[in-house]
């Protein structure tokens, strides 16, 4: 197989070799600057929380260097749970536009009734769903959510010559244009692997993210407040020539993504002061 994908490490390997994602590309490529907040900003949310009074009071009277990396590791507590939830009602969106039909648990039901509502008011009929694709020219490969026609979001013509929109799937708190750089990516790679088998990547003419959030506000869910409720669909290219826009822009990413790991390898070394002897000369 040219092209594997490992799920429990979530690692690519093209014809036997690594090869990274394109969220990994991304992620390497682009500044967060809100992630300088966000971090911060968990510590300073729970250590101001009346109901975590008990456990702050516990940290403080505890080893001073045991209360530091507690403290330390919340932020990433908290994303690491907000990617299960996410991991989790992306699989039974999977299973639902493969099927028709899922077993949702209680608390992601409103996830899945949103999504459910969102295929049926759009006439989304997935075509291809959770595949893996790759590009050897520009190596890198990734797995893209869904690839679909709707009568409602591309032509007839597009739709009876084989051509496809791409839809990405988001459960975080909020979409970003930045999004549009990773599915300018999978709508350029150049197959995408089926049965082990490598098939060229179909024309996609365009591009959108969803925002899938549950139909309530209530408890954990809260963090969606501002959003609508459901499932909203954004455009992010409404044309391949906008598509390859996004690309070039990932290919600029990506090349910035590379040279910070290039420099990432390399040591710095310090010179020798001249002798006397050299001094003299």
């Amino acid at each position: 197989m040219s092209l594997v994908f490992n799920e429990a490490s979530h690692r690519y390997r093209l014809d036997g070799k690594p090869v990274s994602g394109a969220t990994t590309i991304l992620g390497g490529g682009i500044p967060k600057p809100a992630l300088v907040w966000w971090a911060p900003g968990v510590v300073a949310k729970f250590v101001t929380d009346p109901e975590n009074a008990g456990k702050v009071a516990e940290l403080l009277a505890g080893d001073r260097d045991q209360s530091i990396k507690f403290l330390q590791l919340l932020p990433n507590q908290e994303r690491d749970s907000a990617a299960e939830r996410g991991t989790e009602v992306h699989d039974l969106a999977e299973k639902l536009a493969a099927t028709g039909e899922v077993d949702a648990p209680e608390d992601l039901i409103g996830f899945i009734e949103g999504y459910l509502d969102f295929l049926d008011r759009w006439q989304i009929t997935p075509v291809l769903v959770e595949v893996v694709l790759g590009n050897r020219e520009h190596w890198y490969s990734g797995k893209v959510d869904l690839l679909a026609t709707s009568p409602l979001l591309m032509s007839q013509a597009d739709i009876d010559a084989g051509k496809l929109i791409q839809i990405d799937l988001k459960t975080s708190k909020g979409v970003y244009m930045e999004t549009a750089l990773q599915t300018a990516a999978y709508s350029r790679a150049e197959f995408y692997m089926d049965g082990g088998k490598e098939v060229p990547m179909p024309e996609v003419v365009k591009t959108f993210v969803a925002h899938v959030t549950p139909l309530d506000r209530e408890g954990i869910n809260a963090r969606y407040e501002g959003s609508p409720l459901g499932t909203s669909l954004y455009p992010l290219a409404t044309s391949p020539a906008e598509i390859d826009e996004h690309f070039q822009q990932f290919l600029h990413a990506k090349a910035v993504h590379e040279d910070a790991k290039a420099r990432g390898k390399k040591k710095l070394q310090p010179i020798n002061p001249p002798t006397e002897m050299q001094v003299a000369a």
